[in-house]
């Protein structure tokens, strides 16, 4: 397995972004830390450079685990559950599609599914709109050559698709697009999820991409969950891909990001585990 850390392009709202600003030294500084590759987020999608982020990423040697750019359509109120707003959804999904492509990410779907409240007939009508819109999107990327990871969220941010088994029957439920992978979000699963390790068995080869964080959403190893135990079920399930810190930066992101990789190397040192 790799290591990844959440990055933007610039500063944002969204608070599990450990380094946000001009692309090239950031790459330059994990690279050198030992870090595989980031999970990238472009806050203004509109004003994102690709090629620039492109350029950043072969500099370094870094790869994009995942692109999440699809705030300007959130901003529209283009949600996949929203029949009626389907047709330019997707229309305006092909520039980040694009974005995708040119960075070699897959796609990420976590609240750009929409929620069951925003829709009349309520949570029966949602899913089904929902795995409509996800067919269809799945459909659209497949044209780019892209990827879906479809996540998990918990019910105090979202009102649907909270735990992995959701997700699988949301997956089945849109047909299960062969390039749509399921994300397990740690800091998510440790809300929602009875057994954290059970779902990881459930997901088992559906999983495309894991948010690796503690229960404090920190870098892994500032918290307190037994996240030896979860990569051990990671690696049973045969999962060999990025592991991303996509957590809460403290007083210094730099030397926390240091300590989570030292963390997760030690965890995927033991035997039976793939590292980088």
């Amino acid at each position: 397995m790799k290591a990844s850390i959440s990055v933007a392009d610039r500063p944002g709202r969204m608070p599990q972004i450990m380094f946000a600003g001009p692309l090239a030294p950031i790459c330059a500084k994990l690279a050198a830390l030992g870090f595989d590759g980031i999970d990238l987020f472009f806050p203004d999608p509109l004003a994102a450079d690709a090629a620039a982020a492109r350029a950043a990423l072969d500099e370094s040697g870094l790869k994009a685990a995942m692109l999440s750019a699809q705030g300007d359509l959130m901003a529209r109120g283009l949600f996949l559950n929203r029949p009626g707003a389907l047709p330019e959804l997707l229309e305006g999904s092909r520039r980040h599609l694009a974005m995708c492509a040119e960075l070699g990410a897959r796609s990420i779907v976590g609240f750009f599914r929409g929620q069951h409240k925003d829709v009349p007939g309520g949570r029966a009508e949602s899913l089904k709109c929902m795995a409509g819109g996800l067919a269809a999107y799945c459909g659209l990327a497949e044209t780019f050559g892209v990827g879906v990871l479809l996540e998990p969220i918990n019910r105090y941010e979202m009102d649907s698709i909270h735990t992995v088994a959701e997700a699988l029957a949301l997956r089945e439920q849109a047909g299960a697009p062969a390039n749509l992978a399921i994300l397990p979000d740690v800091f998510h699963m440790n809300i929602e999820e009875s057994s954290p390790s059970a779902a990881v068995a459930l997901a088992g080869k559906h999983i495309g991409h894991v948010h690796f964080v503690d229960n404090t959403r920190a870098v892994p190893g500032l918290g307190c969950l037994a996240l030896g135990a979860l990569a051990q079920c990671l690696g049973a399930a045969g999962y060999d891909g990025f592991l991303g810190m996509e957590a809460v930066p403290g007083a210094d992101p730099e030397a926390e990001a240091r300590a989570g990789l030292a963390t997760l190397r030690v965890l995927l040192s033991r035997p039976g585990l793939r590292g980088k």
